[in-house]
């Protein structure tokens, strides 16, 4: 099996790439999907979340308000560790355990942070999905509903395309062209 991991900043278009590579058979391994899922209710780091961060990150109903916690951990990123501490255990575990029953040719785990952190997981071609900032800007302002004061703060605390580009067996600029997208899903899973 092909294990190809993708990664790049908020916005650059991962998912879109991830869900093209999809359509072609390959198995669809999502960190962020993952996340949602041990942050939820009753999830495998819902609790320490809570302990660390309070209530106050809480919706009404009971559950992480992700937006809020989103604003403490963006703008601070000694709490941002804190968070990618408590989470990142469980996300990665769940990533193994899906890939060890996958029994498709090609395996994609999209991995926002597959460079900042000790990923665990062995890939064997790492792409990089980059987008012009203002590209960027605009897509997570639209996609999450938030200002661009918030955008820009989510942005500050990632990587840069040129370190992107160093750090990536391949770089992928995915300014907006579907077809380019779409060739070059093509062309990773041969």
């Amino acid at each position: 099996m092909k294990v190809i991991g993708i990664t790049g900043g908020t916005g650059a278009g991962k998912s879109v790439l991830a869900a093209e590579l999809e359509k072609r058979g390959a198995k669809l391994i999502d960190a962020d999907k993952i996340s949602r899922q041990v942050t939820s209710v009753g999830g495998l780091a819902f609790d320490e979340i809570v302990s660390c961060f309070g209530r106050g990150v809480l919706t009404q109903k009971g559950e992480i308000d992700r937006k809020i916690l989103g604003e403490i951990v963006f703008n601070n990123p000694q709490k941002l560790e804190l968070l990618e501490k408590i989470t990142h255990k469980h996300i990665f575990n769940e990533m193994q355990r899906q890939l060890d029953s996958c029994d498709s040719k090609v395996a994609v785990l999209d991995v926002p942070l597959l460079f900042n952190c000790d990923f665990p997981i062995k890939c064997d071609v790492t792409v990089a999905v980059i987008a012009d900032p203002l590209i960027r800007l605009r897509r997570i302002m639209d996609r999450d509903n938030i200002s661009e004061d918030a955008a820009r703060a989510r942005m500050k605390n990632q990587m840069d395309n040129e370190t992107y580009k160093k750090l990536a067996d391949i770089c992928f600029e995915n300014n907006g062209d579907i077809e380019k997208v779409k060739a070059f899903a093509d062309s990773l899973c041969l």
